[in-house]
């Protein structure tokens, strides 16, 4: 008899380790999602950055290749929308219009987005048929002491959260 009821107990027992383990490996799982979705978050993040370095690079690289033209005589501010401009692709430009066209595309290919609610885009970024692939991102392009300062700027996350980059050109402005 003394068998049969430690045999009880202990079957009782082993029913609360099972639940007690089935807590932890719930809370662990748990653990690993939240790692998961954080792990998401900062990707999306990364890839944010490198898109936006790469675009700011592209439009230095555009500078240098058209050097004697002036791509800023005023700044060009985040907020100003891209102007619609020849399609130095399709024709032949002066420099002059070759520094109009790789502004305008440079900024909607940023972004091309004119109202996010209706999903309207910048009449110039219809007409180059560039599409912008930085959420609420913008652009601008400045001088300082001499030299082009290349901002690219973006939306990083659900929470409004913005971010830039800031290149300077090794080229002298003119």
């Amino acid at each position: 008899m003394l068998n049969v009821h430690s045999g009880a107990s202990a079957g009782g027992f082993s029913l609360i380790e099972v639940l007690v383990a089935m807590l932890i490996v719930a809370v662990g799982i748990l653990g690993v999602a939240g790692l998961q979705i954080t792990s998401l978050h900062l990707n999306q993040s990364a890839m944010f950055r490198s898109e936006a370095l790469q675009m700011g690079n592209d439009m230095v690289d555009r500078m240098r290749a058209n050097e004697a033209q002036d791509y800023a005589p005023t700044p060009v501010l985040l907020t100003d929308p891209p102007a619609v401009s020849l399609n130095c692709i399709a024709e032949s430009c002066t420099p002059d219009e070759l520094s109009g066209y790789d502004m305008a595309w440079w900024k909607c290919n940023i972004n091309s987005t004119l109202d996010e609610a209706l999903g309207s885009q910048f009449p110039a970024c219809l007409s180059l048929g560039v599409a912008g692939s930085l959420p609420l991102g913008a652009g601008a392009v400045r001088k300082q002491d001499g030299f082009y300062v290349v901002t690219v700027e973006w939306q990083d996350n659900r929470a409004g959260n913005r971010r830039s980059i800031n290149l300077r050109s090794q080229t002298a402005a003119p």
